[in-house]
């Protein structure tokens, strides 16, 4: 006999899942060793199963034990608010600059540096154009889908993980990597909310990339409804 809906009511209550993963194992390891007793005491398989998970508690009684300790609750669950509204932007930001740091500590260790700019190599500017490409591409996505699987995880109400996903796509940070013809020097590195700002020396208009990662961005909200039932 499983757990699984005392298990949705200990997350839809708030409780932290690593709690609720000890809760459980706990409970599971109880009950085998009342099982065993009734078995011991004469009654088949079926029979000792059925009255061990009795002996146990129902799932209201075993629910309200966990509910009652207000220090168990999740801080998703306590302050929702702070983790996908205020958490969203923070991480992105953070991502972006570990994403493009590497880069900028490369050039610097590799004396690409100058007065005039950078002096990339080829190696470098692919590897350049590699990073900006998935950092304009693949890093709200991916970010947006982190948290979705959060709210999913912790049974939180659809609207936050929608919250979540609308602020890193209203955040629109955009990488880019701009060379010269080979034997010039200068060039940039940048990241920014290039949807609403200027750049010059850029080839493009950011618009068109900002509209692209607005979809990439939003397209995990198509699969969250089939997230949650996955996972209810």
């Amino acid at each position: 006999m499983g757990f699984e809906i005392l298990r949705t009511r200990l997350l839809q209550g708030g409780i932290a899942p690593r709690h609720v993963r000890r809760y459980l194992t706990e409970l599971s390891e109880h009950l085998d060793d009342l099982a065993r007793q009734q078995r011991d005491a004469g009654y088949d398989a079926e029979d000792a199963a059925s009255r061990a998970r009795a002996r146990l508690g129902s799932d209201d009684e075993l629910a309200s034990a966990m509910l009652e300790q207000k220090h168990l609750r999740s801080i998703t669950a306590r302050a929702p608010w702070a983790v996908f509204l205020l958490l969203p932007p923070v991480a992105g930001i953070a991502a972006a600059f570990a994403l493009i740091a590497p880069l900028v500590l490369a050039a610097k260790m590799g004396r690409m540096t100058s007065p005039e700019g950078l002096h990339a190599p080829l190696w470098f500017q692919q590897m350049a154009a590699w990073v900006t490409m998935f950092g304009n591409l693949a890093l709200a996505p991916c970010l947006a889908m982190a948290f979705i699987m959060l709210a999913v995880r912790q049974r939180m109400a659809a609207t936050w993980a929608v919250c979540a996903v609308c602020v890193l796509a209203l955040l629109d940070i955009q990488f880019e990597a701009l060379f010269p013809p080979a034997g010039q020097t200068g060039g940039t590195l940048s990241i920014g909310a290039a949807a609403w700002m200027t750049h010059p020396g850029s080839m493009v208009s950011p618009w068109p990339l900002a509209l692209v990662q607005l979809a990439l961005t939003l397209m995990p909200l198509l699969f969250l409804n089939k997230i949650r039932a996955r996972h209810a």
